[in-house]
């Protein structure tokens, strides 16, 4: 019986390297994707309204549709355009995750849970939004990000 358990522990601990080596990356990359892909999006419309001269439909939503408290709806939408493009590219290439991953989940939380809800702006699909975002900003990019990528030509091995 412990013969068979012995082989068993053995295959078993096979299939974690495996999945800790090769799929737990893919998965932390594939995150990273979907989420920055989220927020790009959004930050390139609002852009696009900037550069269709159509900027106050972006302070209007900010002051009158969702605003943020404490910060006039000005400023609110330069914030969020800038952090709805640039933390997604960090996100997705990989580099500075965490902060990518920290700033994406901070704007997330701030549309659930200090915009009023009478505003309409929050919904389910942020809660999935923050679980994710979080594995980025816990774990960082992984192998498959370009702060692995620095860190392996830079940093100096500890002994």
């Amino acid at each position: 019986m412990s013969m068979a358990f012995g082989k068993i522990y053995k295959l078993y601990k096979k299939l974690c390297t495996l999945a800790e080596t090769y799929l737990w990356p893919v998965l932390n990359l594939g995150i990273r994707l979907f989420m920055a892909k989220i927020f790009f999006v959004s930050g390139w419309l609002r852009f696009k309204d900037y550069m269709n001269g159509q900027w106050q439909n972006q302070i209007t939503a900010f002051t009158e549709y969702h605003p943020i408290p404490f910060i006039p709806g000005e400023i609110a939408a330069i914030m969020g355009t800038g952090g709805e493009l640039i933390l997604p590219a960090l996100l997705a290439s990989g580099l500075l995750t965490r902060i990518g991953a920290g700033g994406l989940l901070l704007m997330t939380m701030m549309i659930q849970f200090a915009v009023p809800a009478d505003y309409g702006v929050g919904n389910a699909d942020h809660y999935m939004w923050m679980l994710l975002l979080a594995v980025p900003l816990l774990k960082g990019g992984g192998p498959l990000s370009l702060d692995f990528l620095i860190c392996r030509f830079t940093c100096k091995k500890r002994s």
